[in-house]
This record gives structure tokens, C-alpha cells and sequence, in this order.
């Protein structure tokens, strides 16, 4: 049986969703709201959300967090509320606008990439949603946000209707506002991981 060296196998994943995140970045255009999708899309993954998760989520500093959570929140698009377990914690969710709002953008992503899969062959497609699966499972179990008293351990990524679980982030990782990491920093362990700040 054939096999393929895992580092050259991260190594392609590395340049695909390098690519697949520059073509999504075309499709938007607009800076400030890739930015605003790749945060909601942290939010919904974890949420309800404390700063400091977000933040590891969004790899990104605690202040440059705050502030944005911040401005998320003045547009409608978040809601604040306080921690049940710790009276001087805030937590952050989605409202049905910001639902709205991701929902919009990845149904633009969807309609612009369908017809590349499309051109597939019904083998070809298969082989794809089992290794989107395969690599799905994979960030699920080993993401680096903590896991703590207080967080609905659920919301770290749940299988969707097809059992492939449901990474709202991953696709626009490098979305950032200046503050993600490089490509060279999600292979920098020798895991495939990307390094936490």
C-alpha cells in the first residue's frame, strides 16, 4: 500500500488554505469585514466566549481583542453577558444579526466554489469530504484554546448534519487584522499545530 510522507501532506494543506483563503479574500474585497468574518466565525465556534479564548482562538493579542469584541458589539453584531461562573468575566455569543452576517458571507464562498467541486467526479468528491473529515477531527480534538470550568466544552467544534465537523474558522485563518500567525508558525512544532502566543 501506497503512503505519503506527513510533512509533505501538511505542507500542501499549508499552500491550499493559503490559496483557498487569498481567492475568499478576492470574493469579499473589503478588509475591515474579513476581518469581522473570520471574529464572528471564532464567536460561533466557542461561543458563549471569554476575551482570553477569543483571543487564543483568533491568535491575536487580549487587548487587540478586546477592542475588536468591543466593536463587534457597538455594531449589533455581538452580545455581552456575564460570565455565570465568574461575576467578573464577560462572555460574548452571536445575535441574529451577526448570524445573519456569516451566514451571508459563506453562502458567497459556497456559490463561487461549488462549480470546482462540481467538476469533480463523484469518487473524487468522496475522497475530498473524507480528508476534510480526517483533518476536521483532527484541529477538533487537538485546537489550542484551553479548555476550562465554565465552558461549554460542545462548542469546541460539533459534527454538522453530515458528521464533518463544523470549522467555522478555518477557512479564513489568515483574515486577520495583522495579528495571525504565518504559515511558518502552523508547522513550526512538528505537529501541524499552530503555535499559540
Amino acid at each position: 500500500m501506497e503512503d505519503v510522507d506527513p510533512k509533505k501532506l501538511v505542507r500542501a494543506l499549508v499552500v491550499v488554505s493559503t490559496r483557498l483563503t487569498r481567492a475568499f479574500r478576492r470574493l469579499i474585497g473589503n478588509e475591515s469585514e474579513l476581518v469581522t468574518l473570520r471574529a464572528l466565525a471564532v464567536v460561533e465556534q466557542y461561543q458563549p466566549v471569554r476575551v482570553g479564548h477569543f483571543a487564543q482562538g483568533y491568535l491575536s493579542s487580549q487587548p487587540a481583542a478586546t477592542k475588536l469584541l468591543a466593536r463587534l458589539e457597538d455594531e449589533g453584531l455581538v452580545v455581552r453577558e456575564t460570565s455565570p461562573t465568574d461575576r467578573r468575566a464577560s462572555q460574548f455569543s452571536l445575535t441574529d444579526l451577526g448570524r445573519v452576517r456569516l451566514a451571508k458571507y459563506r453562502t458567497i464562498m459556497t456559490e463561487q466554489m461549488v462549480p470546482y467541486f462540481e467538476g469533480l467526479s463523484a469518487e473524487d468528491r468522496l475522497r475530498v469530504h473524507r480528508a476534510l473529515g480526517l483533518v476536521g477531527e483532527y484541529l477538533h480534538n487537538e485546537h489550542p484554546v484551553d479548555r476550562d470550568e465554565g465552558v461549554d466544552n460542545e462548542a469546541f467544534g460539533t459534527p454538522g448534519d453530515d458528521g464533518v465537523p463544523v470549522l467555522p474558522g478555518t477557512i479564513t485563518d489568515e483574515l486577520t487584522d495583522g495579528e495571525a500567525a504565518s504559515t511558518t508558525d502552523t508547522t513550526d512544532n512538528g505537529k501541524g499545530k499552530q503555535e499559540r502566543r
